[in-house]
């Protein structure tokens, strides 16, 4: 029995050294998990394989294997671009994707008179529904930033384990229970929550101050 035992853990060694020699020879695997952020030597952070500011929606579209439901959003008389790609599965987890795009506002204004579908948003926003041209138009423009919802809901113990301790971690100020674990090094705030889904949000971390900005207090 040792005899057997012994000669299985054999074979797997060498499958285990052939299959990374061949990992090797080809190209660099895509990241693939929330918390595998990469930092490029521009100051560009690389995230799921999207690098913000650079890669295109028709890109996104090909990494992510599914296609977004895009919206123009105004609220105070700021626009700006979404595209929502929902549940897509990528490295075994689940999550909601949701991409603001660097759009000018010339090109957002001219969105905006084009769109029919206006409907109501959140904090008495509004929303124009892209149509299907209109979407695929839209694919040209990179992604800016990115919000991150996984359906499997994350325990503090995880959170460190995967991330690493935050530089910061600041309650939250709404009525649920929680905390901003932030990473400025990453361009990361990820928010905790004891009950509900955790919300990962992720900027150019040169941008950290759009999301710190917000929970200092005044």
């Amino acid at each position: 029995m040792k005899k057997i035992i012994i000669l299985s853990i054999i074979i797997i060694l060498i499958l285990f050294f052939i299959f990374n020699k061949k990992i090797g020879n080809n190209k660099p695997i895509v990241q693939t998990y929330p918390w595998q952020v990469k930092i490029l030597a521009d100051g560009k952070s690389s995230v799921f394989g999207v690098v913000l500011g650079e890669t295109s929606m028709r890109e996104v579209d090909a990494i992510l294997k599914s296609s977004p439901k895009m919206a123009l959003f105004e609220l105070n008389n700021h626009l700006s671009l979404e595209a929502y790609y929902k549940n897509v599965s990528l490295g075994g987890l689940i999550g909601s994707f949701i991409f603001t795009l660097n759009v000018s506002d010339e090109e957002l204004n001219k969105i905006k008179k084009e769109s029919s579908k206006e409907k109501r948003a959140e904090n008495n926003g509004r929303r124009y529904d892209l149509d299907k041209p209109a979407s695929d138009k839209s694919k040209i423009f990179t992604a800016k930033n990115l919000i991150y919802i996984p359906t499997v809901q994350l325990d503090e113990e995880t959170i460190i384990q995967r991330f690493g301790k935050p530089t910061h971690k600041i309650k939250l100020k709404t009525k649920e229970s929680g905390w901003h674990y932030l990473y400025p090094e990453k361009g990361l705030d990820l928010i905790y929550k004891e009950e509900g889904k955790e919300v990962l949000q992720y900027v150019l971390p040169k941008n950290f101050n759009l999301l710190l900005g917000p929970l200092q207090p005044h």
